[in-house]
């Protein structure tokens, strides 16, 4: 795999998570009425909790483990992003907090955030080590990135009045059919690894 390839599979991957309709989205639309960078917050809280989580999963990813255990953590992430698609659409959670604390909160209160930074967060993780600190470094910045440009995006959006409709029908047809495709593929890859 290359390091470019690497790049847009976290890119791809944080899309179909960033892109679900739920609490964060709900945080967002909600403080981006007052708040045109309200998004920024959201994002630096969820960095906060985010960034510490990667950063251990990427040394504990370099130690060496069975070819069968990480083919094992990637069909159990592959299951995990199927399982995902087909139940996000019964979120109807919301819960409304402010800025940073929305992000922390709505982050490290979430049970699948955990499942999926053990799953499919520590399959991403063990294909940085590949690439040493450089796939470290690609992991945060691409992943990160997607969630300051897209809750940063919803809040300007929200701040200018737009009806939100739309945006959360594409949004949750997109990020379903991401979750499908990276389901199946982490699954495949974690049988051809296992043969």
């Amino acid at each position: 795999m290359s390091l470019l390839w690497f790049i847009a599979i976290v890119i791809l991957i944080s899309l179909s998570g960033v892109l679900m309709p739920g609490p964060m989205f709900a945080n967002a639309i909600y403080e981006g009425r007052k708040n045109k960078y309200a998004g920024v917050k959201i994002a630096a809280g969820h960095a906060i909790v985010e960034v510490p989580i990667i950063v251990a999963l990427f040394f504990i990813g370099k130690f060496e483990f069975p070819s069968k255990l990480k083919s094992l953590i990637g069909i159990v992430g592959g299951i995990f992003l199927l399982y995902l698609a087909f139940t996000f659409f019964k979120n109807k959670e919301r819960k409304i907090f402010k800025g940073i604390v929305a992000g922390i909160l709505l982050s490290s209160l979430n049970p699948y955030f955990i499942l999926w930074w053990l799953t499919v967060g520590f399959t991403l993780a063990i294909k940085a080590t590949y690439f040493g600190l450089v796939g470290l470094f690609s992991l945060l910045i691409f992943h990160e990135s997607c969630d300051f440009s897209w809750y940063g995006f919803i809040t300007w959006l929200s701040n200018k009045g737009a009806k939100f409709q739309k945006v959360e029908k594409i949004a949750a047809l997109l990020s379903f059919s991401l979750l499908i495709f990276f389901g199946i593929f982490f699954i495949y890859s974690g049988l051809v690894v296992h043969k």
